[in-house]
């Protein structure tokens, strides 16, 4: 029987970046950017991906439809105090995971390398950035830290609207609010989204997905931005993209 509970905290023990969890193979951590099995577990079964979709997805309806809609779900998990972002899809009619373990403390601006030009670019008082990239090249954690650049810098009201929540932001010079967008969320879709924060008072708005996705006929009153499609948007009343 699969312990999701030991697999999470080896995990955080050795530091990996990701979990991954096949049948037919014993749970697999990415360390340094290896691949490593772990040796002490044992091959995982179709019975226990099963009851590895039960444990993460704990039987919310609106999730589980989700899944058999799409055969792909987003999720947050916490454990250990430590934050997962977590996908199921599907192998051969059989579930399959992947959790990414999010870092408590993000990275201070300078240490990303981003060049100067772009911090004076976050302090315009209005634009449109957009930060993307392949898969795991770090967009994730630099549109973060540019929001945690203007939370200590800055007095702002930052809105933002994710899918799933990954970082949980504290304000400090800057107001935060973060929305999860879904059903049963906070906020059912992005365009819901978007068409709120106008009446939110925000300053900063930041639309963050994890996927290709098109959005028509939004617009916000400084860029009169009416139609975008987006992959990870950071949004800035200045809008910035992931």
């Amino acid at each position: 029987m699969i312990n999701l509970d030991e697999i999470l905290r080896e995990a955080i023990r050795k530091e990996a970046s990701d979990i991954h969890l096949v049948a037919g193979k014993r749970p697999m951590l990415r360390i340094a950017r290896n691949l490593d099995e772990m040796e002490d577990e044992d091959i995982l079964s179709a019975e226990d991906m099963d009851d590895m979709y039960d444990f993460f997805v704990r039987g919310n309806v609106d999730k589980d439809e989700e899944y058999h809609q799409t055969k792909s779900l987003d999720f947050s998990y916490e454990f250990d105090n430590v934050r997962f972002r977590g996908n199921i899809s599907s192998s051969n009619e059989i579930p399959i995971a992947t959790l990414r373990i999010i870092k408590k403390e993000l990275p201070r601006f300078e240490e990303l390398g981003i060049p100067e030009v772009v911090r004076k670019m976050i302090y315009q008082p209005q634009g449109l950035i957009l930060v993307t990239g392949k898969t795991n090249s770090g967009k994730t954690t630099t549109l973060n830290s540019l929001i945690d650049e203007v939370n200590q810098n800055e007095n702002k009201k930052i809105l933002s609207l994710e899918k799933p929540v990954e970082y949980k932001h504290t304000s400090y010079r800057s107001l935060i609010v973060q929305k999860e967008v879904g059903r049963g969320k906070d906020v059912l879709t992005y365009r819901d989204g978007v068409k709120n924060a106008l009446r939110e008072d925000c300053d900063i708005l930041v639309i963050r997905r994890n996927k290709r996705q098109r959005n028509n006929g939004s617009s916000d009153r400084y860029g009169r931005i009416r139609t975008f499609s987006f992959r990870n948007i950071a949004y800035k009343i200045m809008c910035r993209d992931n």
